[in-house]
C-alpha cells in the first residue's frame, strides 16, 4: 500500500464568524498534493450548530464531523482527526472518530463520524478549549491512503452556566434601589466541577411588566467568586436577568429572570 501525504481540497464551510476568512477553501498544503486524486468536499461539525461543541465539566460530548469524499477508484473508508496545537506533530490534544460512509455512487460518498470530547479522558486541561484543526483520512478504492490537511477548523469550548437572578428586596417602593445578584460558572475540565467564572462581562438586562423585549441597563464584570451584582432604581413592576454573550472559548448563556414587583 502507498501512503498519500495529502489531498486536493474542494470546498469547505466556514467554522464560525471569527475564523470565516481561515475556513474559506484553500489548497492543501505540502509539496505532495498533486499526488492524490482525493477529494474531501464540504466538512460539516456538529450539524452546522454554530460550529461549537461545548463541553460541561465532567461530562462528554459526542457531536458529528462528516465530508463528501471522492476518487476516481471509489472510497473504502474515512475517518477524522481532530488537533488542538500549533501543528500535528506537536499536538497537546487529539480527538478521533471513524466515518460510517454511505456510497452516493462509484466514486463518491457520503462519511459521517462521532467524537467523544470527554473531561475525563481526552479533554484534561481548560487550555484545549479554542480552535481545533480537524484532519480528514481517506483510503480509497486501491487501498491508498489520503490526508486531507487543509484549513478545517472548529472550536471546542468550555459550557457556561448562570444562577437565577435575585433582585432585592421583592415588594420595593418605586425609586428604591434594587440589588440584582447572579452568579457565573464554567466548566472547569482539570477539576471536573463548575468554577467560578472570573472578571468576565455580563449585561444587567430588564423587561418592563410581563412581555416584550429585554433591555440592557448595564454592563457588570464578575468578581473573583463569579458573582455578578448591580444596583438599579426600581421604576415599574418588570423583570430583571443577566446575560452572557460568551467568548472564543466559552459558550453563551442567558440567566432565568426575576420579577420585581414596585409599589
Amino acid at each position: 500500500m502507498r501512503r498519500r501525504a495529502t489531498a486536493a481540497i474542494a470546498t469547505a464551510a466556514a467554522f464560525s464568524a471569527v475564523l470565516a476568512v481561515a475556513a474559506l477553501a484553500v489548497p492543501a498544503a505540502g509539496a505532495d498534493q498533486e499526488d492524490s486524486a482525493t477529494q474531501f468536499w464540504n466538512i460539516d461539525v456538529n450539524h452546522d450548530r454554530d460550529y461549537t461543541v461545548g463541553v460541561e465539566a465532567a461530562r462528554k460530548r459526542v457531536f458529528s464531523v462528516s465530508a463528501t469524499v471522492s476518487d476516481p477508484s471509489g472510497v473504502q473508508s474515512v475517518s477524522y482527526e481532530l488537533w488542538h496545537g500549533a501543528d500535528r506533530a506537536n499536538a497537546d490534544g487529539v480527538l478521533t472518530g471513524a466515518g460510517h460512509c454511505v456510497k452516493l455512487n462509484e466514486t463518491t460518498s457520503f462519511c459521517e463520524a462521532l467524537v467523544t470530547a470527554d473531561p475525563n479522558a481526552n479533554l484534561r486541561s481548560n487550555a484545549l478549549a479554542g480552535v481545533w484543526t480537524i484532519t480528514p483520512v481517506a483510503t480509497d478504492g486501491a487501498g491508498n491512503v489520503t490526508r486531507g490537511d487543509g484549513a478545517y477548523l472548529a472550536r471546542i469550548k468550555r459550557q457556561t452556566s448562570m444562577s437565577q437572578t435575585v433582585a432585592t428586596p421583592q415588594r420595593v417602593k418605586k425609586g428604591t434601589n434594587l440589588s440584582v445578584k447572579a452568579r457565573m460558572t464554567v466548566a472547569g475540565w482539570e477539576t471536573n466541577k463548575n468554577v467560578p467564572l472570573i472578571g468576565h462581562q455580563v449585561l444587567l438586562q430588564y423587561r418592563k411588566g410581563t412581555s416584550g423585549a429585554f433591555v440592557t441597563l448595564k454592563k457588570v464584570k464578575t468578581d473573583r467568586n463569579g458573582w455578578a451584582t448591580a444596583t438599579v432604581p426600581a421604576t415599574a413592576d418588570g423583570a430583571y436577568r443577566y446575560d452572557f454573550a460568551g467568548t472564543s472559548l466559552t459558550t453563551a448563556t442567558t440567566g432565568s429572570a426575576d420579577f420585581v414587583d414596585v409599589r
